[in-house]
Order: C-alpha cells, then sequence, then structure tokens
C-alpha cells in the first residue's frame, strides 16, 4: 500500500524532503491529526537527546532538574516565526509520572505540552530546523499488542496556535500467524521512516517519554529510529543485517517471523456453537446510528441498520439478510465463520431516497448499505467474506490468545476494558468483521 503525505510547502527543503506516495482514509487522518493539536496542551524545545529526556528519571534528583534548566534556557527558537526567540522549559510533573515542556515569550505561555512514562501517555517532541526555519515536531511511533500505528505531525506555533505544515503515518501488524493479522508492507513502512529520520537528523529533542524510541536513539547515537522491534528476535529466527537496507531487513523479518508461526489448525464444526437465537449490535456509544443483527443457530442472520440526522430529518436505514457456513473452530473461545450469502430487503436501491409523512411531519429515508457487514469502502460484503465469532471467554492478554492483537475489534466493545491478565476475559459473545475489523457484541447478560 503506497503512502500519500498532506503538508503545505513551506520550501525547497520540505519539497524534497516530505514527498511520499498515498493510502485511502489519509485525508481523514491528517483532520484528526489537526484536532488534536488544536485541543492539546502544548509542544517544546531541548538541546540533545540525553541531556533534557531520560525517560528513566522518574526519581531526578534536585541537580538533574537544575540540569535540565540551564540546557533549556540556552535554546532560543523562533516557533511563530516573528522574530522574537521563545524561552523553552522542561521540568518533571510533580507526580513524577512524566515530564512538562512549556514555551514562553515574553512571560507569555505559548505552548504546553505533557508526557507520561505509561504507554497511552508517552510522546516525543523535537525542535527540527529546515532551511533556517523552527518547526516543532511531534512523533509518536506507537505499538499496542503488535499493532503498529506511527505518525508525526510538523507544525508551528503561527500567531501562537499550532499550525500543522505537514503530517504522516504508517500502520502495520506485526502479529504474523494471528488469524486477525492486518497489513505489514515493507516499502510503506521503509519510506515512512526515511521520511521521519530526514527531519530527526535536523532537530534535537525536547521531550520523549517513549522508553522504546529513547533506547533506540541511545542504541544508535543519535535521533535516529532504527525500529527495536526487529532486534527483539533470537537467531535463527531474525537477526537484522547491518549491510542490508531498512527495506530489505523489512522483507526478511516478515518472511521469517511467517515462517516461523505454527500453522493454524481449524476444526471442522458442525454448527455455531449456540443453541437459541443471539442478538448482537454494532454502535459506538454516541450518536443515533446502531446496526442490530439476530443470528441463529443454522448460521442464517438477520439484521437492520438505521442512522438518525435530526437536523436534517433524515434517516439512513438498511433491513438485510444471510447465511454463515463452512464454521471451523480456531479454539476453544473462536470460530471462523464464512459469510455464503448477503441480501439486501429494503427495497429501494442503495442512495435512493424517499419521503414518508405522518401526521404533517416529513421523515426523508435513503437507502444505505449494511454498516457492519461492508468492507473498508463502505460497500457491501461480498459472499466468501470471513468472520470469527467469539464466546464471552475469549482472552487477549498475550500473543496467541483469541483477542490478542484485534484492536479495531476491541475499539468497538461496548464495555471497553483491557486485556492484561488471563482474567480479563470478553465477557460476552463478539462477532469481527475480518475485512474491516468492526465488531457486533451481545448484551454482557446475553
Amino acid at each position: 500500500m503506497k503512502k500519500k503525505s498532506c503538508y503545505i510547502m513551506t520550501g525547497i527543503f520540505l519539497a524534497i524532503v516530505l514527498t511520499s506516495a498515498c493510502a485511502d482514509g489519509r485525508a481523514g487522518k491528517a483532520e484528526e491529526a489537526e484536532n488534536v493539536m488544536e485541543s492539546s496542551e502544548g509542544m517544546a524545545a531541548e538541546t540533545t537527546a540525553q541531556d533534557l529526556s531520560d525517560v528513566g528519571a522518574q526519581d531526578q534528583e534536585t541537580e538533574g532538574q537544575e540540569a535540565k534548566d540551564t540546557a533549556t534556557a540556552s535554546i532560543t527558537p523562533d516557533l511563530n516565526h516573528n522574530g522574537t526567540a521563545e524561552e523553552v522549559r522542561l521540568t518533571d510533573l510533580d507526580d513524577g509520572q512524566g515530564q512538562r515542556l512549556e514555551i514562553w515569550e515574553n512571560d507569555v505561555l505559548v505552548c504546553q505540552k505533557d508526557g507520561y512514562y505509561a504507554h497511552t501517555g508517552q510522546t516525543s517532541v523535537f525542535l527540527c530546523t529546515l532551511d533556517g526555519e523552527d518547526y516543532l515536531l511531534r512523533y509518536n511511533p506507537a505499538m499496542y499488542q503488535g499493532v503498529c500505528s506511527y505518525e508525526y505531525v510538523l507544525f508551528t506555533l503561527a500567531d501562537n496556535k499550532e499550525k500543522m505544515v505537514h503530517y504522516d503515518y504508517v500502520d502495520f501488524d506485526i502479529n504474523f500467524g494471528s488469524p486477525v493479522h492486518g497489513d505489514f508492507d515493507a516499502e510503506a513502512i521503509a519510506d515512512f521512516m526515511d521520511e521521519i529520520n530526514e527531519l530527526l537528523s535536523h532537530s534535537v529533542q525536547l521531550l520523549n517519554t517513549n522508553r522504546d524510541l529513547q533506547g533506540t536513539f541511545e542504541k544508535e547515537g543519535r535521533l535516529y529510529d532504527s525500529l527495536w522491534w526487529l532486534d527483539d528476535q533470537e537467531p535463527p529466527v531474525f537477526a537484522r543485517d547491518e549491510s542490508k537496507t531498512l527495506q530489505e531487513n523489512l522483507r526478511d523479518y516478515q518472511t521469517a517471523m511467517t515462517a516461523a508461526q505454527k500453522p493454524m489448525i481449524i476444526e471442522e464444526a458442525d454448527s455455531l456453537p449456540i443453541t437459541e437465537p443471539l442478538e448482537m449490535s454494532f454502535c459506538s456509544g454516541a450518536g443515533a446510528w446502531m446496526t442490530v443483527i439476530t443470528l441463529n443457530p443454522d448460521g442464517s442472520f438477520v439484521g437492520d441498520y438505521a442512522d438518525t440526522d435530526a437536523g436534517a430529518g433524515t434517516i439512513y436505514v438498511c433491513q438485510f439478510h444471510g447465511q454463515f457456513g463452512q464454521v471451523g473452530q480456531i479454539t476453544d473461545n473462536s470460530w471462523l465463520l464464512t459469510m455464503e450469502a448477503l441480501e439486501l430487503d429494503t427495497g429501494h436501491s442503495v442512495g435512493e431516497e424517499w419521503d414518508v409523512t405522518e401526521e404533517d411531519y416529513t421523515i426523508r429515508y435513503v437507502s444505505s448499505d449494511p454498516y457492519g457487514f461492508d468492507d473498508l469502502d463502505w460497500k457491501a460484503l461480498e459472499p466468501g467474506a470471513k468472520f470469527i465469532l467469539y464466546s464471552p471467554d475469549a482472552t487477549g492478554h498475550q500473543p496467541g490468545t483469541e483477542l490478542y492483537g484485534a484492536r479495531e475489534f476491541q475499539s468497538w466493545m461496548h464495555d471497553r476494558h483491557g486485556f492484561d491478565s488471563e482474567a480479563d476475559i470478553l465477557g460476552c459473545w463478539g462477532l469481527q468483521n475480518m475485512t474491516s475489523g468492526r465488531g457486533f457484541f451481545a448484551d454482557v447478560d446475553e
């Protein structure tokens, strides 16, 4: 999958360095990044990777903090490009759980960013100088249960507000051999890493609470992300070849890790593991939309989708039915299903609109595709699409368990919770669309 960068031209250097390929949905990701920037508390600046961010320094001594203050005092960027130098401050948070980066101009706080050592709050911020102009670079190489989303935002503080100049990301999955394994595009990953490492080569670190990233910088002796997880395997499974390019090593890693996985054994089952009709729903918990299905023991199902736009007096609807077959048991708590048929029963072609008036009130209906039984392009699935049915006892705390790495599916859980130990179970029946990752869930008491 090729990538496409989203950026605003700011000079010849950016035109050369920040050129890459494209992926569907990138514009939405960029918009999401801008929204995060608008609500963020700020950004910051520093001198070297080691001076200002010791990610293991939860028990910093007083002299350590003084050294940081002295180091940051020597940095005078012009991040809003108004000709006035800013002051950069880095301090430890009072509870010892992270660090705070502040940028001041004439005693006015322009930008602030907190970074936490806990996984969900990790962040890294750099002062990046291109063609003599100062920018802030926020880089977040996130991984959860082997599912990775690496992204960065390059921005200024024009008019003392965060203004995005460039944004890019790459998503991939290193859970090779898992039934929920996603994409791993060695070329796209390598292109993204070349891009971020080029920016890092023109940067100094301001804030970094990501232990893995900091460890990589220390190993490399510079601000360079060589992907720590490539060195996380013991030979003979895989060992990085320093004579090869990053892309070549990524391809070798993909080949080696795929070959190292035990073949998934699926035992043919006579029927679904349920004895009564099971009602399940796909919804976000917010908004006025929901898809509800009833799954029967014989594999047949019926569904109803509705999304109400009250302001416009419009309801998007879809009624459908279908059949699952070729049931195979993957684990004690998961079954692979093949959708053999899907029929729309709305009575109108997709996209068709019609009005219904009752008691002088008119509602416009729009025939839609079956949300939840659609692909990543929002089109109804074709026969042959795969689903996984999970029992309430499904777990996801370690590789090899049913829900490990199923990040998209977990994000739709009605009762969202982590999977940190064997005691953390799904708690209800769940049905995962393997094409999109989206999930239907029964009520907890089903």
